[in-house]
């Protein structure tokens, strides 16, 4: 999940280059209805922290795991320091400073979901 169109895109891009199939949307709500529709179907969740709506990429991540436990998380930001994700990340979730590279990011969603062979 990312709010801004641009990034969402390119992020979209980036796994469905690597063979996964991406589902980006740009509101929590959204998001809320994607993981409903389709809970458990995720390989990995890929959110930004600020949302820029009041609802932070933490709520929508914590949601999303009383739903899927297991689901892996990977936190996106410029904004957010490492100190902040430790405190309110899920557990067992990556996070990526942006900006960032392709093979930055994919290094962590392989880190939580492997490479995907299908």
């Amino acid at each position: 999940m990312e709010d801004e169109p641009e990034v969402c895109g390119l992020l979209a891009d980036i796994v469905d280059d690597e063979g996964f199939a991406p589902d980006c949307v740009q509101s929590d709500e959204a998001a809320y209805a994607a993981l409903i529709a389709r809970r458990r179907e995720f390989a990995c969740m890929i959110v930004d922290v600020n949302l820029g709506s009041g609802t932070t990429g933490y709520d929508v991540a914590r949601y999303a795991r009383r739903l899927e436990a297991g689901l892996p998380v990977i936190y996106v930001s410029g904004q957010t320091s490492e100190r902040s994700y430790r405190a309110n990340g899920v557990p067992g979730s990556l996070f990526v400073a942006k900006p960032f590279t392709a093979d930055e990011l994919m290094e962590q969603v392989r880190k939580l979901v492997g490479d995907n062979d299908d």
